[in-house]
């Protein structure tokens, strides 16, 4: 029985019903749930059930807090067979308990109170066989769990991953990023994409070890966190042979804002021949599998249930857009160059007729991605008036 002193409320999202801390997150919440991230269980229900070759699917969220996520796959999805929910805090657990019973899906939910790492491991020894879907939602970085899940997920199997340690990622705090992820950021007027790749970089390399490719599917920053949907392939060559074409140097120049992907190191700015600043190696290649995301837009045609179904369509529409790295912050590149800023339809329109890419961006809504060097980017902005 849950304490006397931690009320409860009842609320539902998607499908499906859920007693939820009676307090705002996070003050005073001795239980981890965050409404915000409605859009975010959301979009994951949407995403495992538009991958329709998966079947009899048995479901691992090792962090799972009052169990909002883990039971809306269990009872939302189409093809889960099993779905293993825990939380190494015991009032979670107890809840989440709860809302499996709320839900009458005793028969398909089982929930643990261990630490994640350790139930991962357990039930892979235990029940001699693989999850075919992973999601880790913690409260910070999900690096520490990669291992543990590597180890026991199916190959062609989904790994999910949200990282909220955004700080680090972003380069506010590069000596952390390093120590955490293995490569040092670098405070950029592209942060949140750079954020994204540092943590796909990382998830990558992890994966390589244990002679898995790993392959993103679907992936986005949003508010406070990055999230990952990526696919896990065995396979001890095309794991090496991805490392080998999809990493490269970030070469930015915090002066002019020029910035180039290489696969080697440039030292000087082409731009206004300053020293540049090198970061990497960083995944430069695909972060989202158009093919995917289209199945998703299908799939979302077809569910009625989801709140934030608006939202994810325009996400969606957005993602396709994210063809190469990275996007210019238009009103940056303005501020930095003495420019006035200029209508982005306007601008779109023009780099497009000098024969260049040009697409809005879901990381900035005063975001551009264009293939344009940077002088012919300013060149394009001064000709908008």
């Amino acid at each position: 029985m849950l304490k006397s002193e931690f009320p409860v409320r009842k609320i539902r999202e998607g499908s499906t019903s859920l007693f939820v801390p009676n307090v705002e997150f996070p003050p005073g919440a001795s239980v981890f749930f965050n409404p915000k991230m409605e859009f975010d269980r959301d979009l994951g229900v949407l995403i495992l059930n538009s991958i329709e070759k998966m079947k009899d699917l048995y479901i691992c969220e090792p962090l799972t807090g009052c169990g909002a996520r883990g039971i809306r796959y269990a009872n939302e999805l189409k093809n889960v067979n099993e779905c293993v929910i825990n939380d190494v805090n015991p009032e979670a657990s107890k809840l989440a308990e709860k809302n499996v019973r709320l839900n009458k899906l005793q028969e398909k939910v089982s929930v643990y109170n261990l630490d994640a790492n350790f139930l991962i491991l357990k039930l892979l020894h235990e029940n001699e066989r693989k999850f075919n879907v992973i999601d880790l939602d913690p409260s910070g970085s999900p690096i520490y769990y990669v291992n543990s899940v590597a180890r026991a997920i199916k190959n062609n199997g989904l790994v999910a991953f949200t990282a909220t340690d955004t700080a680090p990622l972003a380069g506010i705090n590069p000596l952390t990023c390093l120590r955490r992820y293995g490569i040092e950021s670098y405070k950029t007027d592209f942060f949140k994409e750079l954020g994204l790749r540092i943590l796909i970089t990382s998830a990558v390399l992890s994966f390589s070890k244990w002679s898995f490719f790993l392959k993103s599917l679907l992936s986005y920053a949003s508010e406070h966190y990055l999230r990952v949907f990526a696919s896990v392939k065995k396979g001890k060559s095309i794991a090496s042979k991805t490392i080998k074409e999809n990493l490269g140097y970030v070469n930015y120049c915090p002066e002019c804002l020029w910035r180039s992907v290489d696969v080697n190191p440039i030292t000087e700015c082409e731009f206004c021949e300053k020293k540049t600043k090198i970061i990497g190696r960083v995944w430069v290649g695909q972060i989202e599998d158009l093919g995917f995301i289209r199945f998703c837009e299908e799939e979302l045609s077809r569910i009625g249930w989801l709140k934030t179904g608006n939202r994810i369509k325009k996400l969606l529409h957005l993602l396709k857009n994210e063809p190469f790295p990275f996007y210019y912050d238009v009103h940056k590149v303005c501020q930095k160059h003495g420019l006035r800023i200029p209508n982005f339809k306007i601008l779109q329109e023009k780099l497009r007729e000098n024969g260049y890419k040009a697409e809005r961006t879901h990381f900035s809504n005063v975001g551009i991605k264009t293939d344009a060097p940077l002088k012919d980017l300013i060149k394009v902005i001064s000709g908008c008036y």
